[in-house]
């Protein structure tokens, strides 16, 4: 999550990122996290790029999008 939200520039238009990301067809809306809730598991984090707000969704009934990062050291969110 802190990988997913660190990308998030509340000052841009949505999508909110910052002016001149490289990123394509980024979508003004959720993007899912890896992250579980731990208080609900059937639940988890997301970003949202249309006002920047990370929130948890259902992980059954929510549609939303994913964004693939790449792993490795220093990845892992504790």
């Amino acid at each position: 999550m802190q990988e997913l939200a660190s990308l998030v520039d509340i000052s841009q238009p949505a999508p909110k990122l910052p002016a001149g990301h490289p990123f394509a067809n980024v979508q003004s809306d959720h993007y899912w996290s890896a992250n579980t809730d731990v208080e609900d598991t059937g639940e988890a984090f997301r970003v949202n790029f249309t006002n920047g707000q990370v929130d948890f969704g259902n992980k059954i009934n929510d549609i939303t999008f994913v964004w693939c990062v790449r792993g490795g050291q220093g990845a892992a969110v504790q």
